[in-house]
């Protein structure tokens, strides 16, 4: 059995790295501070590294660094290096950037260790650690009153969907006697009664909150519209692959196979996803700020993301909401770096402060509307691709596994896809077809924005391409 400490390799680099920056903080003189966003940067790439060189195995029944854990780890560690660049370019005080820098590694540590619990205590601290680092990051703009309201709204929900998870994981160890997943599921195997679906239900609220899908979701529009930009690129899919790795692998241990999700856990996930999509889509609509399209967005990929894990079990739906996840991580990431730099420059994401922005910005302007499209699911970009692998899942398993409502999911998912497609129209229109009066030549990017809007770019239109990805990423979970 490989050392723990090994195993929890990456985990360890983000937390030493955590403590390195705040150390870095008090010891640097004011005005070289900026440096320490490299520090950041350098120890998310380590972490990387040695997630892909660690092995598997459990950690005392708390952690478990398994397939899921193995493809969530790079996709969290390359979401905060992504949002670091960015960050680092736009931060101007030096002596606020690196408890920024603090707080996202202590996103992306919490992340990290909901990705791989296998135990409540370990899933309630990874998602405390998440939420505490996302309520700062959230209200993060000093004086700004939007900002201090988005992290104000941040806290109560978070803080209501915490009192109901602990609540409910309290009446399972009572119910149960154990408080790690595998343990769980071998008592209820023998038996399940009501109570213990209701307690499971209440302790599922903590990864539905992170996941903002219905009815979990208010939150969502006014801390996207509020926060700053780039901070709401890492709280919008930092904790969803997170959240998604743990729910797969609290359903796959905890559910026995008779009541797995293609009974009635498969028609409770059908049910939020169809809410999810439909909410998104109608509300996103009527929304006249950019930001707040993409959260309402957001909603309705976390509905797609949830209707692929409700046609479980099986390798290839996780495989199509794994790779969902990452088109959607760098689509979003992309064009939430647009309308930050876009916001920072105009002073607000509103369609009306967008106008022009085609003939001031042209090419961060045609990124923002590749990054657009692929969230709207045009071909041939991975959104599209994406979508087609949920639905093909979603599809299946209604036809040839006799789950008629997962058809119906499917058709409702092809429904809200045509209106959100208009809701991302709104946006594009308003960026490249509104006049505007003439404005002062725009200051050159920073160098760090220009790479991680290529990077997302080019992941944007490679997963696309990679037409095997599902089939790679079923191989990986032990499948064929």
């Amino acid at each position: 059995m490989m050392d723990p400490l090994q195993l929890l390799l990456p985990e360890g680099i983000v937390a030493i790295g955590v403590i390195a920056v705040l150390v870095a903080d008090i010891l640097l003189p004011a005005g070289r501070k900026n440096g320490v966003g490299i520090i950041g940067i350098f120890i998310c790439a380590a972490a990387l590294i040695a997630a892909a060189v660690s092995g598997r195995g459990a950690v005392h029944q708390m952690l478990s660094l398994d397939a899921l854990s193995v493809l969530a780890r790079p996709g969290i560690l390359l979401a905060t290096i992504l949002v670091l660049i960015v960050g680092r370019g736009e931060q101007q005080r030096d002596d606020g950037h690196p408890a920024w820098v603090a707080l996202m590694l202590s996103l992306a540590l919490g992340a990290l260790v909901t990705a791989a619990a296998s135990n409540m205590v370990t899933l309630y601290l990874g998602l405390e650690v998440m939420s505490l680092a996302g309520y700062a990051l959230a209200g993060w703009k000093a004086g700004d009153r939007q900002s201090a309201e988005a992290g104000m709204k941040y806290v109560l929900f978070g803080a209501a969907a915490s009192g109901l998870m602990l609540f409910g994981m309290s009446h399972i160890y009572g119910l149960t006697g154990h408080l790690d997943f595998r343990g769980i599921g071998q008592v209820l195997s023998q038996d399940m009664p009501v109570a213990v679906l209701a307690a499971l239900m209440l302790a599922s609220v903590g990864i539905a909150y992170k996941l903002a899908i219905v009815p979990f979701h208010f939150y969502a529009p006014d801390v996207y519209q509020g926060a700053p930009a780039t901070a709401v690129a890492a709280l919008g899919t930092v904790p969803k692959i997170a959240a998604t790795a743990v729910l797969v692998r609290g359903l796959l241990m905890t559910v026995p196979s008779d009541l797995a999700p293609p009974a009635s856990f498969g028609w409770a996930l059908s049910l939020a996803a169809m809410a999810s999509l439909l909410v998104a889509a109608f509300t996103a609509i009527t929304s006249r700020n950019a930001k707040r399209i993409v959260a309402f967005s957001a909603i309705g990929h976390a509905g797609t993301i949830i209707l692929a894990l409700a046609a479980l079990p099986g390798p290839a739906p996780i495989a199509a909401a794994a790779f969902y996840l990452a088109a959607y991580t760098v689509a979003n990431i992309g064009a939430l770096v647009c309308l930050s730099v876009f916001e920072n420059e105009r002073g607000s994401a509103d369609l009306s402060a967008l106008a022009g922005a085609m003939r001031q910005r042209p090419w961060l302007t045609s990124a923002l509307c590749l990054f657009l499209f692929s969230l709207a699911g045009v071909p041939p970009l991975a959104g599209f691709l994406a979508k087609w692998g949920v639905l093909r899942e979603a599809l299946h398993a209604g036809a040839q596994l006799g789950r008629s409502h997962l058809t119906v999911a499917a058709l409702v998912l092809l429904a809200s896809t045509a209106v959100s497609a208009w809701a991302y129209l709104l946006v594009v229109r308003a960026a490249v077809l509104q006049p505007a009066a003439s404005q002062p030549n725009p200051p050159r990017l920073a160098p760090g924005t220009v790479a991680v809007l290529v990077v997302c770019a080019a992941a944007t239109i490679g997963l696309g391409l990679w037409l095997d990805g599902f089939a790679v990423i079923a191989r990986s979970l032990g499948g064929r």
